[in-house]
């Protein structure tokens, strides 16, 4: 059984790397944290913890590798309306991964402190075609990525530029229902979904029991009723009503068909273009550096894992980039370091010999492509610097 109380104290340095700041939110299936990441620059990120409940080794390893396994992809998702996940690992008996630090509410906290007893209609749907934005693109993906727990409280509103970000991945998606059990939040489920047999269009049942909340202030119970607003003395436009129950239909046939469908009739009943469901400058720096990592660095850092082979103690690279250390020793640690640096929309790429303080080497700007070729030049000196170092520890130990 997973513990009710959280584990991590403020000030208390996680992975040698992350030194927690606060508990942001404690449930059921762990705990959230505020840390600030050291590695790069007192960076603010959250931390979500999962307490795992095995006892038997080979299922606790079984769960680590499921573990493992899904938050690689989700490491690779990169789309406006997703937070960015940067790091994961596992230390004792509890998983971790590591993304944004969001600044705002959870559309559970909104309804809940502002609703009367629901939310504006056209909030609502304004809410709801941004989460179709990022369930196109998860759906699309190969194989298709299914959220499987979409409620408010997995609908974060972003304070800075009111985006709705669709939070809480790697928890929905450390186990496999085809292993005997479902995984998402009664009454939000659909039927198929609790029979262990999870689909893209279980995300959009998902959705409409959200919107069917959100629009009466009625939470949902697990009889797979839903009643008219009507019935509930809330008065919801006929369009938008046939939309929700069109959603809610216990037949996965009788919903939309995809996020795409759903999403024109929903720009249909609202009846405006919605302007937030374009990516940010930020968004557009994150995926410059992703494709900078992936054409450039990983090529020429898997050409010195290579070359180095025993020399070389970095043994994989990550999907994403928000701060690296790829590690040559012989026998001392030699190490390049780079950091994904937001606030300047830079790379900048550090050396550090032994036990000595990093310097820097080098800064290219992801988003220009004529920087790019810089790397391949501060690849060759971190070379160069290193067989220096190596050849002077050499004679040193002779």
């Amino acid at each position: 059984m997973l513990k009710d109380e959280h584990q991590l104290q403020e000030g208390e340095i996680l992975f040698g790397r992350y030194r927690i700041k606060g508990l942001i939110k404690v449930g059921g299936m762990g705990a959230v944290y505020q840390a600030e990441d050291s590695a790069v620059e007192g960076k603010l990120c959250a931390i979500k913890e999962m307490l795992d409940s095995f006892s038997a080794p080979t299922e606790r390893q079984a769960a680590i590798d499921r573990f493992l396994s899904e938050i690689q992809v989700l490491g690779g998702l990169m789309h406006p309306n997703i937070p960015q996940i940067t790091d994961h690992f596992v230390v004792q008996n509890s998983f971790y991964f590591v993304m944004d630090f969001l600044e705002g509410t959870d559309l559970s906290s909104l309804l809940h402190s502002e609703g009367s007893p629901g939310l504006p209609e056209y909030k609502v749907m304004e809410w709801a075609l941004q989460a179709c934005d990022a369930l196109e693109y998860i759906h699309s993906l190969k194989p298709p990525v299914v959220h499987r727990d979409i409620k408010p409280s997995n609908l974060f509103l972003r304070q800075t530029d009111g985006r709705i970000l669709l939070i809480d991945f790697g928890i929905a998606r450390v186990s496999h229902p085809q292993e005997g059990f479902w995984l998402g939040t009664p009454g939000y489920a659909p039927p198929e979904q609790q029979m262990g047999r999870p689909e893209p269009r279980s995300d959009l049942y998902a959705l409409g029991a959200t919107m069917h909340e959100l629009l009466s202030g009625r939470k949902p119970d697990d009889s797979f009723n839903f009643p008219p607003f009507e019935q509930l003395s809330v008065k919801v436009a006929p369009e938008l009503e046939n939309l929700v129950f069109r959603l809610l239909s216990l037949d996965p046939d009788d919903r939309f068909p995809s996020p795409k469908e759903l999403r024109e009739s929903l720009q249909k009943t609202l009846g405006y273009t919605l302007q937030l469901c374009g990516a940010t400058p930020q968004f557009n720096f994150n995926v410059a550096v992703h494709q900078t990592k992936l054409n450039v660095i990983d090529p020429l850092l898997r050409e010195l894992m290579h070359r180095y082979g025993n020399e070389c103690h970095t043994r994989f690279l990550p999907k994403h980039m928000d701060y690296l250390e790829f590690t040559l020793a012989f026998p001392t640690e030699f190490s390049l370091i780079i950091c994904k640096n937001a606030d300047q929309q830079l790379l900048i790429f550090y050396e550090k010999q032994g036990i000595l303080d990093k310097f820097e080497i080098g800064r290219v700007d992801p988003q220009k492509p004529e920087e790019t070729g810089m790397i391949k030049e501060i690849a060759d000196r971190f070379v160069r610097d290193y067989e220096s170092f190596k050849n002077a520890n050499w004679q040193i130990s002779c």
